[in-house]
């Protein structure tokens, strides 16, 4: 039987609030005059940057937000990806607005982590 894991604890929350965050930086530039406020987002404004790391954003709290998508590998496979967003995002952006990447990857990581055995033999005899 397939174990399916919800992401209900806050990451598909963090990733939508991230994917919000990056829209407004980039089309920050087309609705107002001047540069965002924000000097860690104003390489957002920036089309060749922002459209697509809005759209990875989207593309993960969109995943995060499908209960049916979320089995085990699958999450794997997405705080991988959450991960490579962090790096990509501090390289190119800041790491203030890597952040939320760090904490999805690192949440989806500690949720799907399994316990390791017990070795002890006091263990081993109350089962």
């Amino acid at each position: 039987m397939r174990r399916w894991l919800s992401s209900w604890k806050g990451n598909a929350l963090l990733a939508w609030l991230a994917a919000a965050a990056y829209a407004t930086a980039a089309l920050w530039p087309h609705w107002f005059d001047g540069a965002i406020p924000f000097a860690g987002l104003r390489s957002l404004g920036d089309a060749r940057l922002g459209v697509p790391l809005v759209l990875a954003a989207l593309a993960l709290a969109l995943f995060l937000t499908v209960p049916a998508w979320t089995s085990r590998d699958r999450l794997l496979v997405c705080a991988g990806a959450s991960l490579c967003l962090f790096a990509v995002v501090t390289y190119a952006v800041g790491a203030s607005a890597a952040l939320p990447f760090l904490f999805i990857g690192a949440n989806i990581l500690r949720e799907v982590r399994q316990p390791a055995p017990r070795s002890s033999p006091l263990w081993a005899e109350t089962q």
